[in-house]
Formats: structure tokens, C-alpha cells, sequence
């Protein structure tokens, strides 16, 4: 997803292998003048917005749009390290519980309202109310939803308890800070009014067309990791709503649009030579499909086993994005630091064993598919239907599944209906993506009464890892943590991972120097759009 979707919904890996790729192109295309050069650039979006308010977004495409509108406390690089941003620097308590900011003074809201200690408490208290009903953003906040001003600059976020993965989650876009003015007076309607102190100001949003920013003369306090002084060079950005990838790649090939993403796998292979272009990975989860642990027949560990033994996944791959992508066998991607080698044997496509472990629990096969205490091996898998690639990854699953006796239904389903289903645990997998730059992203996803909990499991010996990975800073303690936390997800099959999550975005070769934030995130202050 990215979306609830899990920025679900939305749809890398090995983020340091690409991080000097991306270095280079923030230092190469990235002029540190102050003078901007103008122009205006056009995008080809994949995927609709369901608000621009980074408190209560859960859209993997809203979070490069709300980059370049909010600004956030740190700045999180390709290689997931948190830097200076509108915080210059920070101290931890020794019982890693308080952290307390030092912030860049001068900056202002894109309201002209000054930044200071009393907007971050107000951006807290904000994200922690009731009322603004905030999912992604809540939850990177863990246990530290508390926040008090020290003095004008200096500013305090408590925690209940040690959290280590807050510095990198306060570099997501959805916890850029918002204008607390603009909170009071838009209330229920932010989302159509957001205002920040990045590089680019909101001009406007046509619901399922377009969403318009133009360049924040007065912006002077983007992060030195950027290696950009003073405001955008580009004066305009269109962010033009094309969920047809056909017509996206159409709007780029005549000159419409000068940047697409979401580029299908075989456009991106075809038209290398014609535009540039760029693998953006995104750290989370890849692309994967959680499985409902509490509905039959998923809610049978050997079911679930079987189903992760029957995925050919490069043959998945080839059907649904034109093997352009490799399988992933873990549920953390882009993580160098947590990558366990370990996982990728596990379950191998290995269809006879998988028949083993259903004859050995109780299942038989009379007819065409594998029955049990007369019910019927039926599995729902859903797909969200604005976004092409998961239908197809729904359709390339439910045809292996039912080539070894499951008997599979595909629903594509709107966006609202899409996350009732699995909040409601009405499916027994989905494909979907979670970008994430920590680890504990596994909280949100395995642990209970979050909401995305779509597997429907929980397991004390998990939550108790998963909490210790949160309370610890040491690295390699962390490591060990996350790689048992990992095991235990993977043995249990409560998600059946498929492969690297990246955007494979084409561009005009006349746009050079846009970077990317940690967790892949486009990023338009350095841009330039040459004239020939």
C-alpha cells in the first residue's frame, strides 16, 4: 500500500547499495546557488491522495508529495541515518526515555508563523488527540507521546518507555511538522490546507487529479545532509493523478509530463536508452501479503506453511512486473543491518512438501481441491483496485495456489472497502507494501490492537522480542532481537514475503537533481529542468 494501505498500499531493498547512487545524484544534480533557475515540472502520480495531512495520511505516494510541503525534525538519508534538520542537534537520557531537541531558529510556517518548541508540542498533542484519528503517524511515535518546550528552541519528547527507533521514525514524512495555526483553524479540513515550512508551498488539490505546490521563496533551512542552500530552483510542481500506467507513460513519452513513477517493468526496460533512469528503493517490508491467522482454513499453521511452499516466486515476478524485481524471503527489506540470510531457505517452492505438511495435518484431496472435516480449502485473497500492480500479484498467486488444491478467489476492491476487509480480518491474504526506516515496523504489524494487524496474530514470545528491540540502542543487540522476531514470523507463515519494494521511476533527461530521502522519498529542493 502504501496507504493504510499500508503506506500499505502502496507498493526495495538493499538500501546501501544504492546509497552512494543516490549521494551521487544529490551532490551532481543539486546546485547549491541561492538563485533559482525556474521552470516547472510535471509528474505522472500513480496513485490517488487520501489527504495531504501527514498526521493522518497512510499513503505511500502522500509521503514524497508531503516531503516537499513539511519539514521534519531530522533528516533521514538513504543509508537510514538520522541527520540535523529542523532540529541542529539532540541528547538522550541515559535511560532512553527523554529526548531533547535543539531547533534551527528563524524558521518559519508557510503562514509566516514562527517554528519553535511550542509548535512541536502542538504537532504532539496533535498527532496523540482522539479526534485526528492518526494511524501511521501515532504509531511512529510508539510510547513518547508526550512534549513539552524547555524554552523557546529546546524542546523535550518523553517516553513511557526506552525507544530507541524514534530519531529515524521522526525523519517520515508523516511526522513532518504542520503549522499550528493552520491545525486551529482548518480542524477537520488540514488535509486541504497543509501548511509546513518545506521547500514548496500547497497551491492546490482536484481530488483524483492533480495536487499543485509552488516554490517557498523564504526557505533557507534545508538539511546539510542535502548539500542544498536556500530555496527550490524549480518555481512549480504538478503532481498529475494518472493511475493508468499506460497513460502515464504516454503523458512522459510526449513531453506532458517530464516524471512518471510506478513505471511498469516492461516500459522500464524498453525506454532505458530514451529517459533516465532511477530505482528508488523503499525500506520496509517489500512487497508481501500478510495471512489471516484467525479465519479458516488460514488460521491452520500447516495451511499457512503450504501456502508460503506453493509461491513460485520468481515465476510470480515474471507474471506480475516483468521479473524486473528479486524475491525477498524475510519480513524486513532494506535493511542491511537486519537482514537474516537464514530465512531465505525456509520455504523454498517446494509444492510436495507443501501436500506433506496438508496430508500430515488432516487435509485430502478428492477431487480438485484439498478438503478437511468437510470444508473446503477457500482462500480470499483481496487487492486494492487503484493500484494495478496488486491485482496482478493477486492473480499470479491465486493461479499457483489453485495449481496445488487451494481453490482461490480474487477480490479487487476500492479503497475504503479494501481496508475494512483486512482490519476486519474478512480476507485470508492481501498484497500490499509497508515502508518503514526501523525495524519496528514490526510492532505496527505483529503486535496486539494495532491496526495493522492484518495477519489477526498475536504471540507474547513475539510482542516481548519486539519490545526489547524498541527498548535497546546497541546494534548489535538490536540485531539479535530482530533476527529471532523475524524467525518466529516466518515460522509461524503469519505474511509470505515476495520481493523488493522500489519505484522504478523514468524521467525527462532535462530534470536532473532530485534526491531521495530515507525510505524513498522524492525530494524536489535541488531539482533543476534545464531548457534544452
Amino acid at each position: 500500500m502504501s496507504k493504510r494501505t499500508a503506506r500499505p498500499l502502496l507498493i526495495t531493498t538493499a538500501v546501501f547499495l544504492v546509497a552512494v547512487f543516490l549521494a551521487a545524484c544529490s551532490s551532481t544534480g543539486a546546485s547549491t546557488s541561492s538563485s533559482p533557475t525556474g521552470g516547472d515540472v510535471s509528474i505522472g502520480w500513480a496513485e490517488p491522495v487520501d489527504s495531504l495531512n501527514p498526521a493522518v495520511t497512510g499513503a505511500r505516494d502522500v509521503g514524497p508529495i508531503d516531503s516537499n510541503i513539511f519539514d521534519g525534525l531530522v533528516w533521514l538519508t538513504p543509508a537510514l541515518k538520522a541527520t540535523p534538520h529542523l532540529a541542529t542537534s539532540w541528547k538522550i537520557s541515559p535511560d532512553g526515555k527523554t529526548y531533547t531537541f535543539t531547533l534551527e531558529k528563524g524558521v518559519k510556517f508557510q503562514d509566516n508563523t514562527a517554528f519553535n518548541a511550542s509548535s512541536v508540542v502542538a504537532n504532539i498533542k496533535y498527532i496523540t488527540a482522539k479526534t485526528t484519528q492518526s494511524t501511521i503517524a501515532i504509531g511512529l511515535l510508539g510510547p513518547c507521546l508526550q512534549a513539552k518546550a524547555v524554552s523557546e528552541y529546546p524542546v523535550e519528547i518523553d517516553c513511557s518507555t526506552p525507544y530507541a527507533p524514534l530519531l529515524n521514525h521522526l525523519g517520515e514524512p508523516d511526522l513532518g511538522m504542520q503549522s499550528p495555526a493552520a491545525i486551529t483553524k482548518w480542524g477537520a479540513d488540514l488535509g486541504m490546507h497543509p501548511t509546513g515550512t518545506g521547500p514548496f508551498e500547497f497551491v492546490s488539490y482536484v481530488p483524483n487529479q492533480s495536487v499543485v505546490l509552488k516554490r517557498n521563496p523564504a526557505y533557507n533551512w534545508a538539511a546539510p545532509a542535502t548539500g542544498v542552500k536556500g530555496p527550490a530552483k524549480l518555481s512549480k510542481l504538478t503532481f498529475n493523478i494518472v493511475t493508468d500506467s499506460q497513460a502515464r507513460v504516454a503523458s512522459l513519452q510526449s513531453g506532458q509530463t517530464q516524471m512518471i513513477q510506478e513505471t511498469p517493468g516492461i516500459y522500464f526496460k524498453s525506454l532505458k536508452n530514451t529517459f533516465t533512469q532511477v530505482r528508488v528503493p523503499i525500506s520496509g517490508q517489500g512487497i508481501f501479503a500478510p495471512i489471516n491467522a484467525s479465519k479458516f482454513p488460514t488460521n491452520d499453521l500447516a495451511v499457512r506453511q503450504a501456502i508460503l511452499l506453493s509461491v513460485n516466486k520468481k515465476t510470480l515476478i515474471q507474471a506480475s512486473a516483468q521479473g524486473v524485481f528479486s524475491p525477498t524471503y524475510a519480513p524486513l527489506v532494506g535493511m542491511p543491518d537486519y537482514s537474516v540470510k537464514s530465512l531465505s531457505s525456509m520455504y523454498p517452492y517446494d509444492p510436495k512438501k507443501a501436500d506433506q505438511l496438508l496430508i500430515k495435518d488432516g487435509w485430502s484431496k478428492t477431487g480438485k481441491y484439498w478438503t478437511k472435516g468437510g470444508k473446503e480449502l477457500d482462500l480470499s485473497i483481496t487487492a486494492i483496485s487503484t493500484v494495478p500492480a496488486y491485482p496482478l500479484v493477486a492473480q499470479a498467486l491465486q493461479s499457483q495456489l489453485q495449481a496445488n488444491g487451494m481453490n482461490v478467489t480474487v477480490s479487487q476492491l476500492a479503497t475504503p472497502a479494501w481496508l475494512n476487509s483486512n482490519v476486519n480480518g474478512d480476507m485470508s491474504l492481501t498484497p500490499l507494501q509497508y515502508v518503514a526506516a526501523d525495524p519496528a515496523a514490526l510492532d505496527l504489524w505483529f503486535t496486539p490492537g494495532q491496526y495493522y494487524n492484518w495477519s489477526h496474530y498475536t504471540n507474547p514470545k513475539l510482542t516481548a522480542l519486539i519490545k526489547a528491540g524498541e527498548a535497546t540502542s546497541v546494534i548489535s543487540q538490536r540485531e539479535k532481537i530482530y533476527a529471532q522476531a523475524q524467525t518466529l514470523i516466518m515460522q509461524e507463515a503469519v505474511m509470505l514475503p515476495l520481493y523488493q519494494n522500489e519505484d522504478l521511476v523514468l524521467t525527462s533527461k532535462k530534470l536532473n537533481g532530485i534526491t531521495y530521502a530515507g525510505g524513498g522519498f522524492e525530494y524536489f529542493l535541488g531539482a533543476t529542468l534545464s531548457k534544452s
